[in-house]
């Protein structure tokens, strides 16, 4: 079964748009306090292992405090957290113009 490569070039771009991400703080690599940036968004994992995507408004020494999509405020215990991760926009630029590189220059 052949794909074509509009099929291609899509699942390429889809894959590189979610799968790159920087890992902040990981459980080797435990949270220092210069770790997130204010006003900037990241993924954060709880030990429970929820997911929440927030934009972090403040850090103090116990809590983060951050805004998810729907505007509603959120406070994570440091204590809790298990993984925070960042977007990596140009990692993904990188992947996908690679993946639009190979469908055009490689015939299927």
């Amino acid at each position: 079964m052949k794909f074509s490569k509009n099929l291609f070039l899509s699942l390429v771009v889809f894959l590189a748009f979610v799968s790159c991400q920087t890992r902040v703080v990981s459980p080797n690599s435990p949270m220092r306090d210069n770790s997130v940036e204010l006003y900037k968004k990241y993924t954060i994992q709880t030990k429970d292992a929820k997911t929440q995507k927030v934009e972090v408004l403040k850090v103090d020494n116990t809590k983060i405090y951050g805004k998810n999509k729907a505007g509603e405020m959120v406070e994570i215990e440091k204590s809790e957290v298990r993984e925070i991760r960042k977007p990596d926009i140009l990692s993904s630029i990188i992947i996908v113009l690679a993946g639009v590189a190979a469908v055009v220059f490689i015939p299927v």
